[in-house]
């Protein structure tokens, strides 16, 4: 081992003049700057993300809008429509009338995934009815019921009209009814039994009838489209990179209190078995072992389904099964610095034990304890993901792990949804790597080239 300068200072110029040390600063700098962006995310955004409800207006299951890119007329994204016009008036004493009124054009070779139709008044409706105006001239009259009046509401709440036109045109009734057939009835041509999409201009009227004067408070029309945002959506509609961001400081936060508790107790169990050494260190190094051999995934899985954890108890009960390994290596680290002439020097002038461990042990310890600190910060994180994806993960929380498993119980692999998979899984890999970077990094400056 060749001889080099020590001291904080030292280490750090060694650090940073190190090719994947640097590498591995800037990556985790990048982390921690989304890291902040997603702990201002306002709580209610947390909360709904476990609520299906909130992701209505969301495009399910559609993959990234970037595609459009790459195929411009395969994917497009949502788009939002205020109305042209709307006029109010009154057809006899009692009898109030709103009409609102959109148009837009279409030059999509597909319809959209889905239309939510947005309209609220300062009083309840006693009818609504919508025309949809195709542009070869055809209107198709829809009758909204009842029980939707004010709220967003999608093709699905009013499906008894569209299937209705759609036997009328093919003299049968789907047998799978979803967003994608009732929206294709709309944009698709009848002459072609609903395979082609007409493209041209589109007008949609929304007629509001009630027995009270009234005023729209609310009125947008939203085609969503059948990509959308950074990492596309999931089965309920949930944006995956809002998913993928909600996650990161959980990840961070359970990788690094597991790793830290383990690393501290690991080293210092086994660096003080090896000052020990005799019946002591034996004594030490069994039970280290017997800890070594409990089955981790089993026992963790086993401990949260009894106790329901929070994140922190979780990170300490990885902790628990993760700090015999440090200790094995603090151990022969320790053995290594006791055979030295100063320590057997220190013992023979009678200095106290607990003096030399800690002159002379714990501080050639440190620095490899903060190697192994950064390399235990990925493993924290995998076997977190991994009780995530087993459906163990504390509650009220966004975890990758339980995206995955989201995915896995969806079967988005069987159905083509690859970014419902992708994307969070690369995330686990991804922000490993600038622990394991800086790891080997520090390992190789208090070590040397080994």
């Amino acid at each position: 081992m060749s001889k080099r300068n020590v001291g904080f200072s030292s280490y750090l110029r060694d650090f940073l003049s190190s090719k994947i040390g640097l590498a591995g600063l800037i990556i985790l700098i990048i982390l921690l700057i989304f890291t902040g962006i997603a702990l201002s995310i306002p709580a209610k955004v947390y909360a709904s993300w476990n609520n299906p409800a909130s992701w209505n207006e969301y495009p399910e299951h559609v993959p990234p809008s970037w595609l459009s890119i790459f195929y411009p007329n395969e994917y497009f994204t949502t788009k939002e429509l205020s109305p042209t016009n709307i006029s109010l008036y009154s057809l006899a004493k009692n009898i109030y009338v709103a009409v609102i009124t959109y148009q837009f054009n279409w030059s999509k070779a597909l319809p959209a995934y889905n239309v939510y139709f947005i309209a609220s008044t300062n009083v309840t409706p006693i009818e609504e009815v919508i025309y949809w105006s195709k542009p070869d001239g055809y209107t198709l009259q829809i009758n909204v019921p009842s029980g939707v009046f004010n709220v967003p509401f999608d093709l699905t709440s009013i499906r008894g009209s569209i299937l209705s036109y759609i036997s009328s045109v093919t003299g049968k009734t789907p047998n799978i009814v979803n967003s994608t057939v009732l929206s294709s009835a709309l944009f698709n041509s009848p002459k072609t039994n609903f395979t082609v999409t007409e493209q041209g201009s589109y007008v949609v009227k929304i007629e509001i009838v009630s027995s009270l004067p009234m005023n729209i408070t609310k009125s947008s029309l939203l085609l969503l489209g059948n990509s959308y945002g950074l990492m596309g959506t999931d089965y309920f509609g949930r944006p995956l990179d809002l998913g993928v961001l909600l996650g990161l400081p959980n990840a961070l936060e359970i990788g690094a209190l597991t790793s830290l508790v383990a690393v501290v107790v690991g080293v210092f169990v086994g660096g003080i078995s090896g000052y020990l050494g005799g019946n002591k260190d034996s004594a030490i190094q069994w039970v280290t072992l017997v800890f070594l051999a409990l089955p981790a995934l089993p026992f963790l899985v086993a401990v949260s389904f009894v106790t329901q954890p929070n994140l922190e108890i979780e990170a300490l009960l990885i902790a628990f099964l993760s700090w015999p390994f440090y200790a094995i290596i603090a151990r022969s680290m320790a053995l290594s610095i006791k055979s030295n002439s100063y320590v057997e020097a220190d013992k023979l002038l009678g200095i106290p034990s607990y003096r030399v461990f800690f002159t002379h042990f714990m501080p050639r310890l440190i620095p490899i304890t903060v190697a192994y600190m950064a390399l235990g910060v990925p493993a924290g994180i995998l076997l977190a993901q991994t009780l995530a994806f087993l459906g163990i993960a504390p509650a009220n929380i966004v975890t990758w792990g339980g995206i995955l498993d989201a995915a896995e119980t969806y079967q988005a692999q069987v159905n083509g949804w690859w970014w419902w998979v992708v994307f969070p899984g690369a995330m686990i890999v991804i922000v490993a790597i600038p622990f394991v970077l800086i790891g080997f990094a520090i390992e190789r400056v208090t070590l040397g080239e080994r």
